[in-house]
């Protein structure tokens, strides 16, 4: 199933609408995946028995060049998705086998989980950012690409409704610097084979993330002719988003998702 459609942003699907300044704009995520899945619960000990679950497919995106860019940009990329006991893998959130599941992109382990928590612990590459990715961007350099640990809590508070926080580091300190996230989602079932889920997220980001992504020091104002700013900790962004699943057989499941975000506080001024 594939839509027309962040952010780099941490929500599962990214995020945005045509407003004034610094905003994260209009996209829409599609996925067809083929997938091979065996549906028990997932081990959590060594002695356990081990479950495997695998998925190959597409995804279409179309969304902002850059967090806050005015320039949007369509995408064509593979997806894939491993799961085996309590690692995952996978290049794009959200793409998994299991319905239940709250994936996240990179390399993610389950620490704990039960019927209604569950913590996580992930790695994932950064690509950081290029001055040469916009006109807009001349003269700022590049953000430099790192690695990033994120710990990850989701709660479910009943059958519909499911809460969710993370941290995010750069864990090798090559100036990416922290942001958390938090997220609130209700999930309805149209069918037996069709689920619909829609929520809103929030993202609070440190000084020296902020300084990275959205401040200009001295020397890139006077290479870039832009005005110097040094923004605090403070909210990123704020984001609505709703998405569809659907089983379409033994071994093929559709994702689609659409989403509105606007950047805010320190990163909008």
């Amino acid at each position: 199933m594939i839509a027309d459609s962040t952010g780099p942003p941490p929500m599962k699907l990214p995020l945005v609408l045509p407003l004034p300044r610094l905003l994260a704009w209009p996209l829409l995520c599609g996925c067809l995946a083929a997938a091979q899945a065996q549906e028990t619960p997932i081990p959590l000990s060594p002695d356990s028995s081990r479950v495997w679950d695998a998925a190959l497919g597409m995804n279409l995106s179309r969304g902002p060049a850059y967090l806050g860019s005015s320039e949007t940009k369509t995408r064509l990329t593979p997806g894939f998705f491993v799961r085996y006991g309590r690692f995952s893998l996978t290049n794009s959130s959200g793409f998994a086998t299991r319905r239940a599941d709250d994936v996240v992109r990179g390399l993610g382990v389950d620490l704990s989980r039960s019927e209604r928590v569950k913590i996580s612990l992930g790695l994932r590459f950064d690509g950081g950012r290029s001055e040469g990715d916009s006109e807009a961007l001349r003269g700022l350099g590049d953000v430099k690409s790192t690695v990033r640990a994120r710990v990850g809590l989701t709660w479910k508070l009943d059958e519909r409704w499911r809460l969710g926080a993370a941290w995010t580091i750069d864990a090798f300190g090559r100036g990416g610097g922290n942001y958390a996230d938090f997220s609130l989602t209700q999930e309805h079932r149209w069918s037996p084979s069709t689920t619909w889920s829609w929520g809103g997220a929030f993202t609070v980001a440190g000084t020296r993330y902020m300084q990275s992504y959205f401040g200009i020091t001295a020397e890139q104002a006077a290479r870039s002719g832009l005005r110097e700013y040094h923004p605090a900790t403070g909210l990123r962004d704020a984001s609505l988003y709703a998405s569809m699943r659907s089983e379409l057989g033994d071994h093929w499941v559709g994702l689609a998702g659409i989403g509105f975000s606007r950047v805010l506080g320190p990163a909008a001024a």
